[in-house]
């Protein structure tokens, strides 16, 4: 194989394309022709920059403080004026407190026995009285304003519970009772108070010398079917 041949065959072509390279750059315009290494005359000129001149700073209007103004308070003018002292109050008597009864209730026992100054008191203040003997002896003559309330009479029980509805509230069960009969061996007060603390009444009260002692102190009494 021939390799001389081949070279010179490979350096003529190279040196061909070269020389037709040239020429075609040489014959190109400007803007096609390619510039050769070192051929840039403006490659290290560098442009001048162009700056735009700014305006002169503009100094702030000079800042005027105002003082406040001063207000003067017109001067204060002392008047006299007659003043009215208030009328005198003219204390007005007091009114009575009514007074709690002191008889309070004993929900532990069926009734306390008390005598004819306890009895009176009550009596003063509007207690409710029981007359508990028979209606016929009632009707000859109670204590003034008691109600009668056999407990030997068949309508007993409904008395009983037609008072307990009169007094259903506990307020009202606790306001005092007293009830009485003949005195002495007489036990029928004893067996009503008994009746009556059964049912929720917790404040009764046994006059244990009954009408007899009642009238022997003189207190009133009424006679008839009533009250």
């Amino acid at each position: 194989m021939n390799y001389r041949r081949h070279f010179l065959e490979a350096a003529t072509l190279i040196a061909a394309a070269v020389l037709c390279a040239v020429v075609a750059n040489a014959l190109a315009s400007r803007e096609r022709k390619v510039q050769l290494v070192g051929t840039y005359p403006n490659a290290l000129t560098v442009p001048a920059v162009q700056t735009t001149a700014q305006p002169p700073p503009v100094a702030p209007p000079p800042t005027t403080t105002v003082a406040p103004a001063v207000v003067t308070a017109p001067p204060v003018v002392a008047t006299t004026s007659s003043v009215t002292p208030p009328a005198t109050r003219v204390p007005q008597p007091a009114t009575p407190t009514p007074q709690p009864t002191p008889f309070q209730p004993h929900e532990k026992v069926p009734y306390v026995e008390i005598a004819y100054d306890d009895v009176a008191k009550l009596h003063d203040t509007g207690a409710l009285f029981l007359d508990a003997r028979r209606t016929s002896v009632y009707e000859e003559g109670h204590i003034a304003g008691a109600r009668p309330f056999s407990v030997w009479e068949s309508d007993i029980d409904e008395k009983v519970n037609k008072l307990f509805a009169e007094r259903g509230d506990p307020r009202d069960q606790a306001k005092p009772i007293v009830v009485y009969c003949s005195g002495g061996d007489c036990e029928d007060s004893h067996m009503l108070a008994q009746k009556l603390w059964g049912i929720q009444f917790n404040n009764v009260y046994v006059y244990k010398d009954g009408f007899p002692d009642w009238q022997k102190h003189g207190g009133a009494v009424h006679t008839g079917p009533t009250p």
